[in-house]
């Protein structure tokens, strides 16, 4: 029972007595204070509604943020638990992009030295250039 069907049901018990408030002031403080009940329980009732929305409202929000951390999160939660698998390893790892499908791989030296990398995403192989690329032949005197 909501607050508001308990003051109806304590108002219909105060008109059944048959009191008038205008002969007996008992009688009078009794209406004036179900008047107050009515109210309170009314603005109880909004607040209950307003709570019910707010409550809806901010379920969708963290739906939104969770599908928003899912996107923005997924790749590195992949990379980190990679990467900490290579953290007890004592070989030093190097990240390389592969030039044919944009794959970030982690290779470890003796893949840099022997100059040719795989890459298991796109199956492609590449050499491994350390030399610096210059912007145009060089000036000959």
């Amino acid at each position: 029972m909501t607050i508001t069907e308990k003051v109806a049901y304590i108002q219909g018990l105060y008109d059944g007595l048959g009191l008038d408030g205008e002969k007996s002031g008992e009688a009078r403080i009794l209406s004036e204070l179900l008047d107050v009940m009515k109210e309170v329980g009314q603005q109880l009732e909004g607040m209950d509604t307003a709570m019910d929305q707010f409550d809806e409202e901010l379920d969708a929000l963290g739906d939104s943020v969770a599908d928003l951390e899912d996107a923005v999160f997924d790749d590195e939660d992949e990379q980190d638990e990679f990467l900490g698998d290579l953290d007890g390893m004592d070989e030093d790892f190097f990240e390389i992009p592969c030039p044919t499908c944009g794959e970030d791989l982690v290779v470890d030296d003796e893949v840099l030295s022997a100059g040719v990398v795989d890459c298991p995403a796109c199956g492609g192989k590449f050499a491994l250039s350390f030399e610096d690329d210059k912007d145009g032949p060089e000036d000959e005197e």
